[in-house]
């Protein structure tokens, strides 16, 4: 089995003025152990980008390194408490690298 590709983009909440301190406070997800990979950004175009304004890029070592990240306690809290007050809408989309 290869590596995962995990995708999250989020909508952003509120005027654009307070969307620094949205990304500041996604960023925390950086401190959650398990991602061998793990970049955050805007989108290039935003014409293609349907709203969402903000995006997650991670790799993980495999499907149940994912599944582990996804359910520890340090990821639950970053989402409760950082991610969800800042985003009205997200998408997620993970798949598997061809080895």
């Amino acid at each position: 089995m290869g590596k995962i590709v995990h995708i999250v983009l989020w909508k952003l909440k509120g005027p654009i003025a307070n969307h620094e301190v949205a990304k500041e406070a996604i960023s925390a997800l950086y401190k959650v152990p398990g991602a061998e990979v793990m970049k955050l950004g805007p989108p290039l175009l935003d014409g293609r980008a349907k709203g969402f304004n903000w995006g997650l890029y991670s790799i993980f070592s495999s499907k149940e390194a994912l599944q582990k990240y996804a359910v520890s306690e340090a990821h639950i809290n970053v989402v409760e408490n950082n991610v969800k007050p800042n985003v009205e809408d997200l998408i997620a989309y993970d798949f598997e690298l061809e080895e």
